[in-house]
């Protein structure tokens, strides 16, 4: 089946295989490429279509996003904001949780996003079909989706409308041994609201952009700020904990939130604690980071009854050991699974040991690893930075953060790398060559040199021992 993407095509639906609309004419393969499916959505700047790649032999499916805004008087806005999208995409889509831009074009009058179709429901979806969530998937959602925000506000880049709608689980994973699932991801979806942070935008007054009943009170005022996704994000929570929506959660004749009145289950103090700081009206009591918000949540502790919900597969809850080990066994399983090749399965079980502990630096930085090998590479950089973040002194992410960013031609930034793994473990001969090259990438011919010499000083003595080092060193860099 395909689907005519002409807005006056009175039978948009064709045969599957007809490059031409049988009613209006109009071709319906987008770009000579992707051919429509269905429509999806529509919302105030453009229509969402679901859609094949038909250049690629497996046919996977993406997502069209027509710029078709329904107010005119918002058009030039309205524009401004989908190309925004598009370039948000392509900086931060190569985080996992992020859609993937594809492409993004004009063809006719209409402009085009092309982007990863991601497979599963938002949680609105989830909360109708399954219910109010439970304390631990709250908990489950902050630790999924936390470190995506954290990524978003590390790059300089606020996303204005985190609600429901615009966060999408991934279907379950299957693992590949046969065990059980592990529940997909979370993503963050929609970055047409989002703005990048400057020095002088952080003291201006904008336009409003979010979603009614989530947008906090600065947002109100157009001067959103990265503590501005947290409030979001803590209505979001409410709203999934009563199903009920924001604007009757909150009591404006006492001006405060009495979201608590609503709840169908208790949850526990602390982690009413952690919500109502989000919520906070005034931004100078609200958490003002996501590592703040992820310090505080680490001491809230699961409860001991661990029911599966409805929408929990039995694969993907840690029993208490895993808990209280800080999903090392899950690193272990990681390990086992690179060993063998399984990347992706290795990948899950790595997360799955970050959204338990969040704060363990040897499941971030087996990622980044397993993340380097696949080419991902700003999803290692985040993994390896993180890594460091945690554990400063980890030479040895330090020292493959060097090797990435040499590889990526990013000479000064390996460089800084390099020193800071040798300032810890000084005794690496193939890093010291390593710097070398990278500092004559840089022009400095002087000081390359001199890192040559004290990589010559700290190679072994014995010849297959030091031929062996050079060879990895080549080895390494080449990859």
């Amino acid at each position: 089946m395909s689907y005519c993407l002409n807005s006056e095509c009175r039978k948009p639906y064709n045969p599957s295989g007809h490059r031409f609309c049988h009613s209006c004419g109009a071709k319906l393969l987008l770009g000579d490429r992707y051919r429509t499916v269905k429509p999806i959505g529509q919302g105030g700047f453009g229509k969402t279509f679901l859609a094949v790649d038909e250049y690629k032999p497996s046919r996977p499916r993406c997502v069209i996003k027509q710029f078709f805004p329904q107010n005119s008087a918002n058009a030039e806005k309205a524009a401004e904001l989908f190309g925004r999208e598009a370039v948000r995409l392509d900086e931060l889509g190569q985080h996992p949780q992020i859609p993937e831009l594809m492409a993004h074009f004009q063809q006719g009058e209409q402009q085009y996003l092309i982007q990863e179709f991601i497979d599963g429901q938002n949680l609105e979806q989830e909360l109708v079909v399954n219910g109010v969530f439970t304390e631990n998937q709250i908990q489950e959602l902050l630790w999924d989706l936390l470190p995506v925000l954290e990524f978003v506000h590390e790059r300089q880049v606020i996303h204005r409308d985190i609600k429901p709608e615009n966060i999408i689980r991934r279907n379950s994973i299957t693992l590949p041994d046969g065990r059980g699932e592990i529940k997909g991801q979370l993503v963050l979806v929609d970055f047409g609201a989002s703005k990048v942070i400057t020095e002088s935008s952080l003291g201006q007054t904008g336009t409003m952009i979010g979603s009614a009943g989530y947008v906090a009170p600065e947002q109100l005022a157009g001067k959103a700020v990265p503590a501005s996704d947290l409030y979001n994000l803590g209505v979001t929570c409410i709203y999934l904990l009563t199903q009920v929506a924001p604007f009757e959660l909150f009591d404006v004749v006492e001006g405060k939130w009495v979201w608590r009145q609503y709840l169908q289950s208790n949850i526990s103090k602390e982690l009413g604690i952690i919500i109502d700081k989000l919520l906070a009206p005034n931004i100078n009591q609200r958490y003002q980071s996501v590592e703040d918000v992820l310090k505080e949540l680490e001491s809230v502790k699961y409860q001991k009854s661990f029911a599966s919900s409805k929408s929990q597969a039995g694969g993907n809850n840690p029993s208490l050991l895993t808990k209280m080990l800080g999903g090392i066994p899950q690193v272990i399983k990681g390990r086992i699974m690179q060993e063998f090749g399984k990347t992706e399965a290795a990948i899950a079980s790595y997360d799955l040991a970050i959204s338990i502990r969040p704060n363990n630096y040897d499941a971030w930085y087996k990622k980044a690893e397993v993340c380097h090998q696949l080419k991902r590479y700003e999803e290692a950089i985040f993994c390896y930075q993180k890594t460091v973040k945690l554990q400063p002194n980890h030479w040895q992410a330090w020292r493959s953060l060097g090797v990435l960013f040499y590889q990526l031609q990013r000479y000064e930034k390996a460089v800084e790398s390099y020193f800071k793994s040798l300032d810890i473990e000084g005794n690496q001969p193939m890093v010291w060559l390593w710097l070398s090259l990278a500092i004559k990438k840089s022009g400095d011919e002087q000081k390359a040199q001199m890192c040559l010499e004290k990589a010559r000083q700290s190679l072994p003595k014995s010849p297959v021992e030091t031929s062996q080092i050079l060879w990895q060193a080549w080895e390494k860099l080449i990859q």
